[in-house]
């Protein structure tokens, strides 16, 4: 190319010698040096166009990706070893690989649950995984009793397939006559939840579920009830041991501490009514996620449960180009991706975009390109 963009610039110098030659022979020449004049000024102008033409080659990359060769990015994630992690890796390199970024560096120092939207702002992160809903309420009104924050639009929605799988002791079940979550609620009875930590997403959906019944802490106390904020493994035993009668997680069907519950404990997979999934989706941004039959032990029906699924969220600074760059890589290597990672499954570009997906946040305009680039949003 570097020749080729040589040559044409020699032709124009040669050709402005022709007309600096003829020019010197005096006036009978004045035809011949008008001509001259002319072929010059074509070799300039197409030497100065081929020129133009390959700087524009060297600014794009394959397939309408800009060169992003100078380009590096900070993807934040969860601890080294977790399963986000892992998969973020796995996206980074394919950034690298396949979109031709400089370097994707993975820096495990995220948060997780309600406090990841605020990294943004406060870290200058680039990419992170964040759940769509609490990504919406961070913008709305906030999380954890911070202030509202911002600095973020999502990429891709509805990476993992994750929702409230939640079981409950057939034991407590059989006591109280009861067969629902409602119907725990609405008796009154003295149910002992076992959860993560506040400002989890587990925990997230026990203190919800308080709210949809307008039952505080405090009045399922005075039942008799209680919540434990604790570890997986923690509520496990606790479960197996009978001090909780319920646990709920915001998981997949890939969980083991669900498999590990449904083969030592005798429990019943809930499937919540219309109206209280509806309300989680509609008032609370969260999507239907369908668990399918037979994930865990005893679980002989389908789960449709209201979830948040991990979202890519990129900051909002990051220029167009490069997010239109991310978006069609990572999609268009996605089955790459599937097939390294299962729990990507759920994952479809072609809905990516769709508000439920993303908890209803804005579309960064980079990813937004992309999308109706293949007719996705028409």
């Amino acid at each position: 190319m570097r020749k080729k963009m040589i040559s044409k610039l020699m032709a124009g110098v040669l050709a402005l010698s022709m007309v600096t030659g003829l020019a010197a022979c005096g006036s009978s020449d004045a035809g011949k040096t008008a001509e001259a004049t002319t072929a010059a000024a074509s070799a300039a102008a197409e030497a100065t166009s081929t020129e133009a033409a390959d700087s524009s080659a060297d600014a794009a990359g394959t397939d309408g990706i800009a060169d992003m060769s100078g380009t590096t990015l900070n993807f934040w994630s969860d601890k080294v070893g977790s399963g986000s992690y892992n998969m973020i890796v796995a996206m980074s390199k394919v950034l690298e690989e396949k979109g031709g970024f400089q370097a994707v560096n993975v820096d495990p120092s995220y948060p997780g649950g309600m406090g990841a939207p605020y990294i943004f702002k406060e870290n200058g992160v680039d990419l992170s995984f964040v759940n769509g809903a609490p990504a919406k309420w961070a913008m709305d009104t906030g999380t954890l009793d911070r202030e509202p924050t911002g600095g973020y639009a999502a990429v891709i929605g509805g990476l993992t397939q994750v929702a409230y799988i939640n079981c409950i002791s057939n034991k407590f079940l059989e006591e109280n006559g009861v067969s629902t979550i409602e119907e725990v609620f609405e008796k009154k009875l003295p149910l002992r939840i076992g959860c993560s930590a506040k400002g989890s997403m587990d925990a997230e959906g026990a203190y919800l579920l308080l709210e949809y019944f307008g039952v505080t802490e405090d009045d399922l106390k005075s039942w008799g009830g209680s919540i434990t904020n604790q570890g997986g493994d923690q509520n496990a035993e606790a479960l197996a041991d009978g001090q909780i009668d319920f646990y709920i997680d915001h998981t997949s069907s890939a969980s083991s501490t669900m498999a590990q519950i449904a083969t030592t404990c005798d429990v019943t997979f809930l499937q919540w009514g219309d109206d209280l999934v509806n309300w989680f989706v509609n008032e609370k941004g969260y999507d239907k996620i369908t668990i399918p039959a037979n994930s865990f032990k005893g679980q002989d029906s389908e789960l449709v449960l209201p979830g948040s699924p991990d979202c890519l969220f990129a900051n909002e600074n990051l220029s167009e180009d490069v997010v239109y760059a991310i978006t069609k890589c990572l999609s268009e290597n996605r089955d790459a991706l599937v097939n390294e990672y299962a729990s990507l499954s759920g994952w479809d570009p072609a809905t990516a975009w769709e508000s439920q997906k993303i908890g209803g946040c804005p579309l960064h305009p980079g990813a937004e390109k992309y999308y109706k680039e293949m007719g996705y949003i028409k």
